[in-house]
């Protein structure tokens, strides 16, 4: 047994020994400084921006040389006007991003050498020290309230205890009357502590702007923190990207037309606005129509429902009501089954790279998508000002342009120039202004509707003064007919003669109308008609039926030295109703 316990103070001697070797081996072993972070400032310049309806996506970019190591690099300041959710990096080279995070940083107070910084940082201080009373007195308030309900489990447990034995009905009943009194005072007590409270913070806001407006408002700093991982030493590309509001960019045209050569020139510039904080120096710009949100996904359509039921006789109340309006057995039969489809984006950053997702895509002018990009050739520089505006050309398109002077003499005694083309520039044209010329006349403004690759623009030039179309109703007869079942009717004549001054001839697109009847009783005829009314598609399957008339024709040049002749055009129409009703819309 001795020698038992000898060998096993040994063992134990022997294993405590080892144990503080070992120890005092790993205390020396060396750390591998590595692998802590290390922090430093990266300074990335803005190298492009794309430009949204009403807001930016920045991208700062650079190429740091960095030993192997981990790095939290720190990018910024960022503007006041960037949406923190948004920021991304991306690397290049054998780096692995590691995290992405932002960090806001309130710097110092500011001074107040001046009086009315002074004034406002006291106002300010006044009430903030209120909401602190307000918020005491409210947790006082609150204590008294549990005190009460305190008392009032006393006293409901002695009643049941006493109840029939000892029980006091009027030293209970005074009970009652006082904690019922204690508890609409204190309720009373917290409204007037809530309606002091939102009075207080509407009052400290108010102070906080003028404070601000002041130029006391403490300033802050907003920053990208990047976390990376270097396996080798080597110059690591980095960008960060960030969307920033108060930014926004709207197409602007010019237009101008030779109808003597047949040429149209649309000059398609883009007006950007940006104040958001921070100058944008010979920058790669894009321009998209895209909107980005935080959410990429659609709406879903969810599955409707729809049941019978049997009706409850008249007179039981309990049935009538489970079957009325917002019952609970009729919004059960209504709800809707759960939607199956899959949100976009899932886990910490999905709904930061839905956002993202948008100006990441290469940029394609044209596209079948929902949003088109243009990437401008040049670099762009633009300050923050939000009063400055700059123009920028985005595309100058010459366009193959049929000229058709338009005359409506019905309604208007002018005749107006249309210039139509198709769009096979490749860029899609938004809606926006056009400023009109006719060779070197500016002839006013005009809007252009939005037009996708391959559709058609329409665009008008104004009065042509040197052509006119005059329009005359040549007879107008009234008559009766039938024996035993009259009929009343009008006989009309119409003639329009166009007249053309100019040296060339002139393609004139005409335009009048002819009733059209609503009721079968009430016919109308059209007869006469010189020249033929005209046969596109277009005109025959949409205007016609509604009653228009249209002619083209070509005008002849008036001839030197002689007097311009005139093109005519004639149509008679007759319209018959039966006697002893009275017909309405008529019009000559």
């Amino acid at each position: 047994m001795r020698t038992t316990l000898i060998a096993l103070a040994l063992l134990t001697t022997t294993l405590s020994t080892t144990l503080v070797v070992a120890s005092s081996h790993a205390a020396l072993a060396p750390q591998d400084d590595t692998l802590k972070p290390v922090a430093m400032r990266a300074d990335l310049a803005i190298a492009s921006v794309t430009v949204y309806r009403g807001r930016a996506a920045v991208t700062r970019s650079g190429a740091p040389t960095l030993a192997q190591g981990l790095y939290e690099l720190r990018v910024g300041p960022l503007p006041l006007a960037t949406d923190l959710d948004s920021v991304q990096a991306r690397l290049g080279g054998t780096a692995k991003l590691l995290d992405v995070k932002t960090e806001t940083v309130i710097l110092a107070a500011p001074s107040s050498d001046n009086p009315r910084v002074r004034e406002a940082l006291a106002n300010v201080d006044e009430s903030r020290e209120k909401l602190t009373d307000i918020a005491r007195r409210t947790a006082n308030n609150a204590a008294l309230q549990k005190t009460i309900d305190s008392i009032a489990a006393k006293v409901a447990s002695d009643a049941s205890r006493d109840m029939g034995t000892t029980l006091d009905p009027e030293k209970l009943r005074g009970q009652l009357v006082f904690i019922e009194s204690e508890r609409e005072r204190l309720t009373e007590v917290a409204q007037l502590l809530a309606k002091e409270k939102k009075d207080v913070e509407g009052e400290l806001a108010a102070r906080e702007h003028a404070l601000a407006a002041a130029g006391g408002a403490p300033p802050i700093e907003r920053f990208a923190l990047v976390s990376i991982a270097v396996p080798e030493s080597a110059a690591t590309p980095i960008s960060v990207t960030y969307l920033v509001s108060n930014a926004a960019w709207q197409p602007s045209y010019t237009v101008r037309g030779d109808p003597d050569k047949g040429a149209l020139t649309l000059e398609f510039d883009a007006i950007v606005r940006q104040a958001t904080g921070e100058d944008w120096t010979d920058v790669e710009l894009m321009l998209s129509t895209a909107q980005p949100t935080n959410a990429a996904n659609p709406r879903v359509v969810d599955p409707a429902y729809i049941d019978l039921y049997q009706p409850q006789p008249t007179g039981s109340v309990s049935a009538m009501s489970e079957n009325m309006p917002g019952s609970p057995r009729e919004m059960s039969m209504d709800m809707p089954a759960p939607a199956s489809a899959p949100m976009a984006g899932g886990g910490k950053y999905g709904k930061n790279a839905a956002v993202i997702a948008g100006f990441a895509a290469d940029a394609q002018v044209g596209g079948e998508g929902a949003a088109v990009e243009y990437r401008l050739p040049r670099a762009f520089s633009a300050k923050s000002d939000a009063n400055a505006e700059r123009k920028t050309r985005v595309a100058n398109i010459d366009a193959k342009p049929t000229f058709t002077l338009v005359a409506q003499p019905l309604v208007d005694a002018d005749v107006f120039l249309r210039a139509r083309f198709r769009n096979e520039s490749g860029y899609l044209l938004l809606p926006g202004a056009a400023r009109m010329y006719l060779g070197a006349d500016s002839i006013g403004r005009a809007n252009i509707a939005e037009t996708a690759v391959g559709s058609e623009v329409e665009l008008w030039f104004g009065k042509e003064p040197r052509v006119t179309a005059k329009r005359e109703m040549l007879t107008k007869v009234n008559s009766e007919s039938g024996v035993f079942s009259k009929a009343k009717g009008i006989d009309r004549g119409y003639r329009i003669e166009l007249t053309n001054t100019l040296a060339r001839a002139v393609d004139v697109e005409v335009w009048d109308r002819v009733p059209v009847s609503r009721n079968a009783q009430a016919k109308i005829e059209l007869k006469d008609v010189t020249p033929a009314l005209a046969i596109d598609d277009k005109y025959t399957k949409d205007a016609k039926p509604q009653g228009l008339l249209k002619w083209t024709l070509t005008v002849p040049a008036r001839a030197e030295g002689k007097d311009a002749k005139s093109v005519a055009i004639a149509w008679k129409t007759r319209l018959t109703w039966p006697e002893g009703m009275i017909m309405s819309g008529d019009v000559d």
